[in-house]
Formats: structure tokens, C-alpha cells, sequence
């Protein structure tokens, strides 16, 4: 009893100092921040995009802890010849975390398409890189009208998260104390991301604050605990629903999510094209650049109703 007693009251002091590490560590203001592009606002949450480039639209969305700085290689070549917008999504970058509210995928996908809406574009091409890739599917497959063509880049398809949704709803009260070692971890955030690169070189600390700067932003952790309790309300996913044109572009090295997923998706979306991308882990964008947007270009003057194949 007095162990028991003991144990609780060690970690009652862990998860008071985790708590104030956390309010240490997100010292920036979002409104205080210099951002690169707007801010929009759908409905009451302000959603920060970067746009470029005219002509026919492209929507790049981007994956789990990342932002629009993860498409700083893309967004230069493909506004040589389409009008590009890549944006945060809710609780990401510099666009807000709100309290409460619904953070599925879902509902980020609704949240895309009310944002194509408010900036006139009625239906575009779009990008999705890993988590992006899955908000991409379900925005294609529940606003179709919306989606010329679908591009998905070491793409989450929904399996790998939902069975874990029980503990992720379990861990959440614990972010803080989670956090502590590894989100607030300068290590630990160089060897998790080093993981999903193929050659760490590329990982310069220009890079890595690029990554790692907005979880600075206040709120953002808990905005992580919104999205995994809100996870259990997405349905399940299916990709044999998708009917628009659709890439599949994957890191060969990819540790994160491997080779095998892109492949699945690829027999499961009908004409789907994938190209492999050798020498390269879960962030192909990043480094194989010139590669990965000679497949999107590739991709996007082929015409419609060309037969599927597969590229290494």
C-alpha cells in the first residue's frame, strides 16, 4: 500500500512536470509567427496555405507532423505549369488548433473541400503524402466531383491506425508525460525522423526546424490528442471506391510505411499507375525531388483512360 502509495505520488510530480515542459515548450504564438502564404477561414478555424503558379489547380496535402514546408521542392516545378496550393491542415503548420471539434481525417477531408470551395477552385488534381494520402482518398471518394485526378505519395490507407485507436484513446490523457520523451525530445525527434529517410544527410538542422518548428506553437499537443480521439469516428476506408485517375508514388526504402502498402493500393484502385522511387525512404518529395515531380508531371499531361502500369 505504501509502494503503491509511493509510486502514485512520483508519478503525480512526473506528469505536473511534464505539464509545465509542455507550456515551456510551445513558446511561439501562432499569430506572432511570419507565414509564408494567407490564412482563410473555414468556418471559425484559419487555415494557412501557400499558393503558386497559374492555371489548372493542384491541392498538395501533407502527412502526420508535417506542413506546406514539406513541399517546398514540389511547389516551384509543378507552378511552371498548374496554380498550386498546398495548405496546413487543421491543427498542423500554421493553421489553427482549435479546443474540441472533430480532427478525423473525415472531417479534415470536408475540411479541404469547403476550403476549395471558398477559394473558387470547383475541382483540382490532388496530392496527398502519407496521412495527407488518406485525407486525399476519402476527400475522392466523398466529394468526387471535386477530384481530377489523385496523386498519393507513401500513403496511409487507414489499416495501420484503426486498430490501434483503443490504446491511442488510452495514451491520450498521457501526452504530456509521452511528449516528454519523445515529441519534446531533441534526439529522440532526430532519430524519428532520420527513420523515414533513406540517406540522413538530407536531415541538415534547416531541415529539421522546418519539421519540427511549428509543435513550438501553443496548443499543438493538444491538438495530437484531438486528432486521436477522433480518429475511432472515421468509417473505414475504401480505395476500390476510387474511380479518378489515380499515382502511386513510393519511397523503394520506406520504413514507415513499405512498399507493399503502395503495391495493395495499387491492385485495389482500379487503372491505377505507381512508380517506385529507388533510394528513397517515406519522404520521397524530399529527397528525390527532380524524380518525384518527373512522375507527377508525367502523370498529370497523361490523358484520361490510359492502362494502369507499374514503374521501379
Amino acid at each position: 500500500m505504501i509502494l503503491g502509495a509511493l509510486s502514485g505520488a512520483a508519478f503525480a510530480g512526473l506528469y505536473a512536470y511534464a505539464v509545465r515542459s509542455v507550456q515551456r515548450f510551445e513558446d511561439l504564438d501562432l499569430e506572432s509567427i511570419e507565414k509564408p502564404g494567407n490564412t482563410t477561414y473555414i468556418g471559425r478555424v484559419g487555415i494557412h496555405f501557400v499558393e503558386a503558379g497559374e492555371g489548372a489547380p493542384i491541392i498538395l496535402i501533407h502527412g502526420f507532423g508535417a506542413s506546406t514546408f514539406s513541399f517546398r521542392h514540389t511547389i516551384p516545378e509543378l507552378a511552371r505549369h498548374f496554380r498550386v496550393i498546398a495548405l496546413d491542415l487543421k491543427g498542423f503548420g500554421l493553421s489553427e488548433r482549435p479546443p474540441g471539434g472533430d480532427y478525423s481525417l473525415t472531417a479534415q477531408a470536408r475540411l479541404v473541400n469547403e476550403f476549395m470551395e471558398s477559394t473558387d477552385i470547383p475541382r483540382a488534381a490532388v496530392l496527398g503524402h502519407s496521412m495527407g494520402g488518406e485525407v486525399a482518398m476519402r476527400l475522392a471518394i466523398n466529394h468526387p466531383e471535386r477530384v481530377e485526378r489523385l496523386i498519393l505519395v507513401d500513403s496511409a490507407s487507414g489499416r495501420e491506425v484503426r486498430h490501434r485507436a483503443p490504446g491511442s484513446r488510452f495514451l491520450r490523457p498521457l501526452l504530456p508525460v509521452v511528449a516528454l520523451f519523445t515529441l519534446h525530445s531533441r534526439r529522440f525527434r532526430r532519430l524519428s525522423l532520420r527513420s523515414a529517410v533513406y540517406d540522413p544527410a538530407h536531415l541538415t538542422p534547416e531541415v529539421l526546424d522546418g519539421y519540427f518548428r511549428p509543435t513550438r506553437i501553443r496548443g499543438h499537443l493538444r491538438g495530437l490528442g484531438e486528432l486521436m480521439a477522433s480518429r475511432g469516428n472515421d468509417p473505414p476506408l475504401d480505395p476500390s471506391a476510387i474511380v479518378q485517375p489515380t499515382l502511386i508514388l513510393w519511397g523503394e526504402e520506406d520504413r514507415w510505411l513499405p512498399v507493399s502498402q503502395g503495391q495493395h493500393l495499387h491492385e485495389q484502385i482500379c487503372g491505377s499507375r505507381m512508380v517506385i522511387i529507388p533510394k528513397a525512404g517515406h519522404l520521397p518529395l524530399e529527397e528525390r525531388p527532380e524524380e518525384s515531380n518527373r512522375a507527377i508531371l508525367k502523370f498529370l499531361r497523361i490523358a484520361e483512360g490510359a492502362p494502369a502500369t507499374s514503374e521501379g
